[in-house]
């Protein structure tokens, strides 16, 4: 199977591994790795340790572009680029007795006219792949139209949709009719509720609105919503509603577990199209991502 992901925020991940960790003292890593990340990244990389042909449509720049092309030839991940003029940011995540702490570095928006040879790979990209995965925050200097744009040039074109997207990306893409979208809980009560809450913020009235917008997406739109909540059982609205509970794993490395199901919901989706077996194989891989040191691994 053919997948294209798209991320318009290309990242370099740090991963360092610390038996302590003391605060304004010295801290040497037992550990540490260089992977390629962002959203997109991550899931094209399961897409291909699953045996999938992954397509990565991003921008590149700065003096570090060679590096991730290399890194993604790497990772058996095809490279779609544009050049971006602006450095690739790098984010580091530390590990520290079974807890996970993200420093993120915030992208440099993309030089004026990045936009344009973005749109022609993604146009490009259709006419060879079976499906779209579509993720992460877009870099600064893109139009707001972008992602709504390309869900509705794939849709046209017959070809499987999923969405990990927040915000306007997400709401003003549902006219189109994606096939899924996966946001948290957090995401989706702030894109639709317009209100910040953590994950374990939850409230009985709260609940109860967000199960009425699951269900009203799928009356309108006919898209699947898939709610991950974390170690709580995630919420999936089709035809029917469904609960799946993760199971229970000594996670080491959260990053990429969302990233993880993306990937595998979307490939047993096209494939059996049985949404109940697909969250539930997709829930499991994610576990095993969390096994892992490195993000977006399962091998």
């Amino acid at each position: 199977m053919r997948l294209l992901t798209v991320c318009l925020n290309p990242t370099f991940q740090i991963t360092m591994v610390h038996p302590s960790l003391l605060i304004g003292e010295v801290n040497r890593a037992g550990e540490h790795y260089l992977d390629l990340a962002g959203k997109g990244m991550n899931t094209a990389r399961i897409l291909s340790q699953l045996g999938h042909t992954s397509i990565h449509l991003t921008h590149l720049g700065g003096e570090k572009k060679h590096e991730f092309i290399r890194m993604a030839e790497k990772d058996r991940v095809e490279l779609l680029w544009a050049d971006s003029h602006s450095e690739i940011r790098t984010c580091i995540t530390i590990l520290n007795d079974g807890r996970t702490t993200e420093l993120v570095q915030e992208p440099e928006p993309v030089r004026s006219g990045t936009e344009e040879p973005i749109g022609k790979l993604f146009s490009a990209a259709l006419e060879t792949v079976d499906g779209v995965i579509i993720s992460g925050t877009r870099a600064g200097g893109y139009s707001q139209g972008l992602y709504p744009l390309f869900v509705k040039e794939a849709k046209e074109k017959g070809l499987f949709v999923l969405l990990d997207l927040k915000g306007d990306d997400l709401k003003n893409s549902l006219i189109h009719q994606p096939d899924v979208i996966k946001p948290n809980m957090s995401e989706f009560v702030q894109t639709f509720f317009n209100r910040t809450i953590l994950e374990q913020e939850m409230n009985p009235s709260l609940e109860s609105d967000v199960l009425d917008m699951m269900k009203e997406i799928h009356d309108r739109y006919g898209t699947i919503t898939y709610l991950s909540r974390g170690k709580e059982e995630s919420w999936i609205q089709g035809e029917a509603f469904h609960t799946v509970k993760p199971r229970p794993v000594k996670a080491v490395n959260t990053i990429g577990c969302g990233d993880t199901l993306s990937a595998v919901l979307a490939v047993e989706l096209m494939d059996h199209g049985d949404l109940l077996r697909a969250a539930e194989r997709a829930t499991y891989w994610a576990g095993v991502n969390a096994r892992h040191v490195r993000p977006g691994t399962i091998r």
